[in-house]
């Protein structure tokens, strides 16, 4: 196998999603609970575009690479683990020949929600302590940023599909 353009952007594009949310974001101020999860809007938008197997293994992917950039929260492992779920629970929403616009936005929501549940369940096994307030509010960024991001990514996509570089 050779390497795709569009692999080598999606690729980028968790790097670099994973060094902005670990260090820009909070370099500018933004609180802490307000840092949305880029990673995952772009776990989605592979979920959605190409099933659930392909969102699964993106998702474990780039939770490697979420967990290589410090700093490091919970155990090793969880985040690739809860990244592959989130992954395969976006998946499950495609379909090939509906066209809705709800679709990728639900995806995310879906996602979204799995990696809340896992953060409540480290924060309650792991660390003697729930903070609901503040993953609720990091889940409505990441559904609110990645709202704005999704199409324009799902756009890209499938522009380098139908030119045959994805």
């Amino acid at each position: 196998m050779r390497p795709t353009l569009l692999g080598v952007l999606r690729t980028a594009y968790v790097v670099v999603a994973a060094l902005v949310t670990a260090t820009v974001l909070p370099r500018l101020g933004v609180p802490a609970p307000w840092v949305p999860d880029l990673v995952l809007v772009g776990v989605v938008a592979t979920a959605v575009l190409r099933g659930p197997v392909h969102g699964a293994l993106t998702g474990l992917l780039a939770g490697w690479v979420v967990e290589l950039v410090p700093p490091v929260s919970g155990p090793v492992g969880l985040t690739p683990l809860t990244m592959m779920l989130a992954g395969l629970a976006a998946g499950l929403l495609r379909r090939g020949s509906s066209r809705s616009r709800w679709r990728a936005p639900l995806a995310l929501v879906a996602a979204a929600a799995v990696v809340l549940a896992a953060h409540v369940v480290v924060g309650v096994l792991a660390q003697g302590r729930l903070e609901p307030a503040d993953d609720l509010t990091r889940l409505l960024a990441t559904v609110v940023v990645g709202a704005a991001l999704l199409p324009a990514l799902l756009g890209i996509d499938r522009a380098l599909v139908r030119r045959r570089l994805g």
